[in-house]
């Protein structure tokens, strides 16, 4: 079992957010505004976004959030062992969604920085050993208040020709989310499979889209791999003031959405990279977000772009 969190969100960790700081603009992210930035998170980066309906001048109002979705491009993906003295695991990076009770924004029922500690997930780790051997897991896994509930993973079936590896996770609004994966290959082939997974909400408020510097159930924090290329995109479902589905982010929301940015820092004597997402744009007029990561290896001197 791996853990894709540091469990429980401490004073410390909440010391570290701060108001607004973050290089990245709230429009390259399709969001109104920046609530919270973490600037030296332990092993995330990415984006977590709320809708907010209205305010009355004593209650905030949030749109529900029904579902979240990668779609990850990996077919021009390179990944590389970063041989670290004393070092013999293999360099691992996650890539996943998360729906969270928690409601970004400000105000009374505001919940920002929550979603931290009570989230389901689901998402894809993708490996590589010392010898150049690649393979791929997907997972899903609960936390609620820092308690890991449940988790599932195993590995994809096949990994040879992998060109797109997609996500979605969706609230089914009766205690139950369901994460629904699909690999695509460059000879045309698919694989699919869904994983039923029992939440404590019957209502989320915050989608996320995150990329990670796993940890083992022991607390060793894995390597990034040296990476670059890939794409992802990222939508999320939710209900508007005029009570329909949408789709975000986008650049016209019904309702004003507001976000929380990780930055990842240097997490451990083994993990040395940092990741920020750098870039951002519409996927389509429809909604949806393309997201570009920036990988920075201090000791080696140099600087990547991708997923």
């Amino acid at each position: 079992m791996r853990k894709y969190l540091v469990i429980g969100v401490s004073l410390f960790l909440l010391a570290l957010i701060s108001l607004n700081v973050s290089a990245i603009t709230a429009s390259q992210l399709g969001a109104n505004q920046i609530v919270n930035t973490v600037n030296n998170s332990t092993d995330w980066a990415g984006v977590a976004y709320s809708v907010e309906w209205w305010t009355d001048g004593i209650f905030n109002h949030w749109g529900p959030v029904l579902s979240a979705s990668d779609y990850i491009y990996v077919g021009n993906l390179s990944l590389a062992y970063v041989s670290t003295p004393g070092y013999s695991y293999p360099d691992e990076v996650a890539i996943w969604v998360g729906l969270s009770p928690a409601k970004i924004g400000y105000d009374y029922g505001a919940s920002s920085g929550q979603e931290q500690s009570s989230f389901v997930q689901a998402g894809y780790i993708i490996g590589i050993t010392s010898s150049n051997s690649y393979y791929i897991l997907y997972f899903v896994f609960t936390i609620d208040n820092g308690n890991i509930l449940n988790d599932y993973e195993t590995y994809v079936p096949a990994v040879a020709g992998v060109t797109h590896l997609d996500v979605s996770l969706s609230n089914l609004e009766n205690g139950t989310a369901m994460a629904q994966f699909f690999v695509f290959y460059s000879n045309g082939a698919t694989w699919t499979t869904k994983v039923y997974e029992s939440i404590p909400w019957t209502h989320t408020g915050a989608a996320m889209s995150i990329v990670e510097a796993p940890e083992s159930s022991s607390g060793f924090r894995y390597e990034l791999p040296y990476l670059s290329g890939g794409m992802i995109n990222f939508n999320f479902e939710y209900i508007g003031q005029d009570g329909n589905e949408h789709v975000g982010p986008s650049t016209n929301p019904s309702g004003t959405i507001y976000a929380d940015v990780y930055q990842l820092g240097s997490s451990s004597a083994y993990n040395g990279a940092f990741a920020e997402i750098y870039n951002g744009w519409p996927y389509s007029s429809y909604g949806g977000w393309n997201y570009l990561y920036q990988f920075t290896y201090s000791w080696l001197g140099d600087t990547t772009y991708g997923l």
